[in-house]
């Protein structure tokens, strides 16, 4: 099994890879702790991490997402280690398992030093570190597809056997994040690139064995979560959602119906100078390094235009013709509708050419980018699982530049890897200081240890999420635009993330950053 990953030299460059990829992630779980915890979501995967130890806080609605991250949590909590920093390491593992795995997905395509170089692109890129250890489920999930990815290509092309591990690992990144199936028709569009419509007899077995794998893996993640959540599993309808673009609202933070977003910030997310934090941290300022990788993009496709002869033939207009029946159904129809027009119209064009590897990597591009660019919710993590196909073409580029201009073929691979590692650890200058995450915590502290029996009180918060977390079970949701509805209630305390200036029973107390603390007045 082990033939099929590695050659004799691949173990030194994966050791270099190990150790660079647990360096960083020491170093943003260390940046990360000191910033808090930036994003909302994070608390939904600690609570449902606590969930799985037998205490449940407002958890049985969210117990059914990302079960293995946040089961893996558990097991800290479960040791005495309840702490944010649990689900830090626990991204920043599968973090570390992802880049090991693309490594060796892109020695399937190119050498030893190009892939060593794609892997620690891929690892330093803006965008990347901005989501590196935070506890967000982003890494994690595009680490999984990557090894998905992997076993795709060594079960199609090498060994169908690997179909048994294959399927299971698909469910497995589904239940990771269940936005993973959005790059299932890129697998899909290279099995029939390389087989046509037909499955072997050989295949077939093996296909039918992880599928049988697959739902029995799939039946012991389920069945815990349905029962701890009483039957409750939203997945089907959000999907559902997402496909037509009507999931979201503009009360949103991230609502943004601009279906630009990706492209435009793309630039950002490869390296930039400025990084704050808003309703999500925003890149901004791309650096030189931005341009010079699309500049290497730019030579190299230009290089391999050059190289290439094209034969127009009649099927390419019928490819052709597909292709532009997608463009213009783009937010029109479903982003199902569009994605499968583009990627049948991809098969007409690569079915029977040499570049069914550029096909497959533009393919896992598109199959993300469309869903995710008609999709009305815009996160810039959410376009991570495209950095591994997009890093495939840089290095193509780079070949194709080795090709054709006389220089030493280290110079462009060694200028990239000491520039981005350099990044790597300079990134965090690029963050404006705040302190609105810590906030939350220091708050909820002065209420601890202001009162040894706050268990026992009832805690009205602007946002139920991060105070469940650090205050408990006791607290309820009050938005803090409800102002007589605070007035009227009966809780001890109330949070809120802007003054309130018509509160008659309640004065304030406590101000920090952001937030303003409001106790009950006694009569």
């Amino acid at each position: 099994m082990i033939k099929e990953f590695v050659g004799k030299k691949d173990k030194y460059y994966l050791i270099a890879i190990l150790l660079l990829s647990a360096i960083l992630v020491g170093y943003y779980i260390n940046f990360n702790d000191r910033i808090g915890i930036s994003c909302s979501d994070v608390y939904v995967y600690l609570l449902n991490a606590l969930y799985y130890t037998g205490t449940n806080v407002h958890s049985t609605k969210f117990i059914y997402i990302s079960p293995p991250i946040c089961f893996l949590t558990s097991i800290f909590f479960r040791v005495g280690f309840v702490d944010k920093l649990a689900i830090y390491i626990v991204t920043g593992l599968f973090a570390i398992f992802g880049n090991v795995g693309f490594y060796l997905l892109l020695r399937k395509f190119f050498n030893e030093e190009l892939s060593l170089t794609g892997t620690i692109l891929y690892s330093t890129f803006s965008l990347y570190l901005t989501w590196l250890a935070n506890g967000t489920l982003d890494i994690p999930a595009t680490g999984i597809i990557i090894w998905i990815a992997l076993f795709a290509i060594i079960a199609i092309r090498e060994n169908p056997k690997y179909y048994e591990y294959l399927i299971p690992l698909i469910a497995f990144g589904f239940f990771i994040r269940y936005t993973t199936i959005l790059t299932v028709p890129a697998f899909l569009l290279l099995y029939v690139l390389e087989n046509g419509f037909k499955i072997n007899a050989d295949s077939r077995k093996h296909i039918k064995k992880g599928i049988i794998y697959g739902i029995i893996f799939s039946v012991i993640i389920l069945m815990p979560i349905l029962l701890m959540g009483n039957g409750n599993f939203e997945v089907a309808s959000q999907i559902a959602n997402g496909i037509q673009g009507t999931s979201g609202s503009e009360t949103d933070p991230a609502f943004n119906p601009d279906v630009s977003y990706y492209l435009v910030n793309f630039p950002n997310f490869i390296s930039n100078s400025n990084t704050v934090f808003e309703a999500n941290p925003v890149l901004n300022s791309p650096t030189v390094l931005s341009y010079a990788i699309f500049a290497l993009l730019f030579v190299g496709a230009g290089f391999w235009l050059y190289g290439h002869e094209f034969k127009f033939e009649k099927k390419d207009a019928i490819a052709a013709a597909v292709i532009l029946i997608g463009i213009l159904s783009f937010t029109r129809t479903s982003s199902v509708v569009t994605t499968l027009l583009i990627l049948i119209g991809m098969y007409l064009i690569g079915k029977d050419r040499e570049c069914k590897n550029g096909i497959f990597m533009l393919g896992w591009i598109l199959a993300n980018a469309i869903f995710l660019s008609y999709y009305i919710v815009k996160v810039n993590r959410y376009i991570l699982p495209t950095f591994p196909p997009f890093i495939f073409f840089i290095l193509i580029a780079i070949e194709n530049i080795q090709k054709h201009v006389k220089i030493n073929k280290n110079i462009i691979p060694t200028a990239l890897i000491v520039l981005f590692v350099i990044q790597a650890f300079a990134f965090t200058a690029t963050f404006e200081p705040t302190d609105k995450y810590t906030s939350t915590e220091e708050i909820s502290n002065y209420i601890i240890d202001s009162n040894p029996d706050f268990e026992n009180m009832t805690i009205g918060v602007y946002n139920i999420r991060p105070y469940s977390w650090w205050l408990g079970s006791n607290t309820i949701g009050i938005p803090s635009n409800h102002q007589s509805d605070i007035d009227k209630s009966n809780v001890s305390y109330y949070i809120a993330n802007k003054p309130m200036d018509n509160l008659t029973n309640y004065t304030e107390i406590k101000n920090i950053a952001n937030l303003y603390l409001y106790e009950k007045n006694t009569v």
